[in-house]
């Protein structure tokens, strides 16, 4: 497997490009990248988008779904809170945007995922883990040693839990439950910044 990284330019959110096994096609958040590389590599390397992974509800990365599925038919994956919250435009917060467009997400092919469900795609082995906090339909995915976070774990600032729907308690309830997942030496995508390498709780700004 190799990951690409696409930053888009609303408040630089990642997305992030799985190219599997096959020439299969996994995106993690889709932001307002400009798609056009991505759709050109997608044709010249005879590659499929088959799935979107969503960490968390938010429009940063969120706001490219619609405008991605007028091109492709993909299934997207993500927790039933985040699928309820995209199609509303006061809960993914572009209503009070002035960057981007207000949008709900129309997309309808959707795969809705629980606590700890595993998913085979490509022969790889996703495993979903509900973690609200920063926000209700947040969600880490874990593939072997490498867990994308969204913005529950970030490169050495704190998760926001300002929003109005943030939430400390469930925060605090995500952490402990990632504990048992986060191994030293475990490469952690997030949902801003660059990835890094996981040495301790301790050392992480939680």
């Amino acid at each position: 497997m190799k990951i690409h990284q696409y930053i888009n330019p609303h408040r630089l959110s990642n997305t992030y490009v799985l190219d599997l096994a096959a020439g299969k096609v996994v995106l993690i958040d889709v932001g307002n990248f400009d798609t056009k590389p991505f759709t050109a590599w997608l044709k010249q390397e005879k590659k499929e988008l088959t799935h979107v992974i969503l960490t968390h509800e938010h429009a940063d990365h969120c706001c490219g779904i619609d405008a991605l599925a007028e091109a492709y038919s993909f299934e997207l994956i993500c927790t039933s809170k985040c699928e309820e919250n995209i199609r509303n435009c006061r809960q993914n917060f572009s209503y009070y945007l002035e960057e981007i467009d207000t949008f709900e997400v129309k997309h309808s092919k959707v795969a809705i995922v629980k606590d700890y469900e595993v998913k085979n795609i490509a022969g790889q082995s996703f495993t979903f883990i509900e973690t609200p906090g920063h926000s209700p339909g947040g969600m880490c995915v874990l593939l072997g040693d490498i867990l994308f976070t969204g913005d529950t774990i970030l490169n050495g600032v704190k998760s926001p839990l300002t929003f109005p729907h943030s939430s400390r308690k469930d925060y605090q309830y995500s952490m402990e439950k990632l504990k048992g997942n986060l191994k030293k030496g475990m490469t952690i995508y997030p949902g801003h910044d660059r990835f890094f390498l996981f040495e301790s709780f301790e050392s992480l700004s939680v």
